[in-house]
């Protein structure tokens, strides 16, 4: 193999994309703690109901969408309206995130 060919294999797979493996698990709300800051370290449950899975740590990035009932909000009325939905029976949340890097790209609650 020439060094031209071997340049040019070099910069295709230089080019390729990357690709974040992206998990979703669904949970309660009440099973999710958010930190104070939006760059800061949030735990949760990876599972809905009465379930024995350890708790999980993922990172909050400035990237991290925050949702309650469809609609995108910043972190700090996330974080001011999850205190209400948190104790009701109704509601749920999915927390999605990259398992690479281990961060939080979106948080959607319902009621």
């Amino acid at each position: 193999m020439t060094i031209r060919k071997i340049l040019i294999a070099a910069i295709l797979l230089l080019c390729q994309p990357a690709f974040a493996l992206v998990d979703a698990v669904e949970t309660s709300p009440d099973d999710i703690i958010l930190p104070a800051t939006v760059n800061g370290t949030m735990t949760f449950k990876p599972c809905a109901g009465d379930c024995d899975a350890k708790h999980q740590r993922a990172r909050l990035t400035a990237e991290t969408i925050y949702t309650l009932n469809g609609r995108a909000v910043k972190f700090e009325d996330f974080r001011r309206e999850f205190a209400t939905i948190k104790l009701s029976d109704k509601s749920y949340a999915l927390v999605s995130y990259d398992t690479e890097t281990n961060t939080v790209t979106k948080i959607d609650i319902s009621r």
